[in-house]
C-alpha cells in the first residue's frame, strides 16, 4: 500500500535525451575538487549528486565549473539558455530511483543536478 502523497519512482533518465543514467560515481571536477556524478552516455550532459537536497547551490557551482572548462570561459561569463541547459531531479541515491522534478524543498529526496553544455557554432 502506498502512503498518501508519495510519488511513483523510476530509474533516472536524462531530461535532455531520455537516456538512462548510471548510478553516480566519484568524478574529478578540478585538480582539487571531486564530486559524485557522471555523464550521460548519449548526449554528454553532466549530472552531479546532492544526496541531501540541501546543497544544490554548491552542486550547481561545480557543474558550472565543468561547463566553463568545456567552453573555455570563466564561470561568470556563462549565460543560461545560451551556453547551457539545466534540470533538477528528485533522487534517492540508496535505490537509484527518481520521482522526476522536485515538488518542493522538503520532499525528503536528494537531487541530481543536470547540465548540458551547448555546442558553439562557428
Amino acid at each position: 500500500m502506498r502512503r498518501e502523497g508519495t510519488r511513483e519512482s523510476f530509474e533516472p533518465t536524462c531530461p535532455f535525451c531520455r537516456n538512462r543514467l548510471a548510478r553516480p560515481a566519484e568524478i574529478k571536477i578540478s585538480s582539487w575538487q571531486q564530486a559524485q556524478g557522471g555523464r550521460c552516455d548519449a548526449c554528454d550532459a553532466w549530472y552531479l549528486l546532492d544526496p541531501t537536497g540541501k546543497n544544490v547551490g554548491e552542486v550547481m557551482m561545480l557543474a558550472l565549473e565543468l561547463a566553463a572548462q568545456a567552453l573555455s570561459k570563466n564561470v561568470a561569463e556563462l549565460v543560461p539558455g545560451e551556453d547551457y541547459e539545466e534540470a533538477i531531479l528528485s533522487y534517492d541515491w540508496r535505490t537509484h530511483r527518481s520521482s522526476g522534478e522536485p515538488t518542493g524543498h522538503m520532499d525528503r529526496y536528494g537531487r541530481l543536478y543536470l547540465l548540458k553544455v551547448k555546442k558553439r557554432s562557428g
